[in-house]
């Protein structure tokens, strides 16, 4: 079989999310990483692939698809070996989508809501709502945790596509285990349990907390 071509960049958590689960289930990708920042994305060669313009955008057999969690559904359901990741169950699959999409709309959203105006539009600091809306964000989660991982006692796709917003969430936003400390016996069970968790999570998102870190300076220093 070719090689899959993923086209990401190394700190989005929608294309780790890809990566992650590609590793899991033994399928060979080939990694084209995208120039965000002189608009590979808008290239005429990539909009024919996606016209959304999104990453992670993969090419298999000639079709492309692009958004991570159909991406990762499409993925699962044609190369793994079983369906323990996304198992044919009805229930179970409709509990794995409301966390894909609570991924999406909550977690991601809330992070790229964070972060977007720092990154683009020159804020100095992150403002005390956006702080408020991860932390809801977290009693969420929480409160939803009734079990071992996010949908039963295995790992599914709902946690690998939640580990990556999440894990950069917490790192720059740690989460209180007195509050939480449900949240906090997850996020220590998917540092041993889920595979290239450290390579794919944990590393990628220091590489965000740096550049955040760079970010709010440099836009400080260009307000004084």
């Amino acid at each position: 079989m070719a090689p899959i071509t993923l086209y990401t960049t190394p700190r989005t958590p929608a294309g780790r999310a890809v990566e992650l689960t590609a590793k899991i289930i033994g399928v060979e990708l080939d990694i084209k990483i995208m120039d965000l920042v002189n608009k590979e994305h808008l290239t005429e060669e990539f909009l024919k692939l996606n016209p959304q313009h999104t990453v992670p955008t993969i090419v298999d057999d000639g079709v492309p698809l692009y958004d991570s969690h159909a991406i990762i559904i499409y993925l699962v359901s044609k190369y793994a070996k079983d369906d323990s990741l996304y198992p044919k169950d009805l229930v179970t699959q409709a509990r794995i989508n409301a966390l894909l999409h609570f991924e999406s709309g909550i977690l991601f959203a809330r992070l790229r809501g964070t972060l977007a105006p720092i990154f683009y539009q020159g804020h100095p600091e992150i403002p005390e709502d956006k702080r408020k809306s991860i932390y809801d964000a977290y009693d969420l989660l929480e409160g939803m945790l009734q079990s071992d991982y996010l949908v039963g006692d295995s790992l599914t796709l709902a946690d690998i596509s939640c580990s990556t917003s999440l894990t950069t969430l917490n790192l720059l936003f740690p989460v209180d285990a007195d509050k939480c400390p449900k949240l906090v016996a997850y996020l220590k069970r998917l540092e041993q349990n889920l595979p290239n968790h450290k390579e794919f999570n944990l590393e990628r998102s220091k590489l965000s907390e740096a550049h955040l870190k760079q970010k709010l300076i440099e836009n400080k220093k260009s307000q004084n």
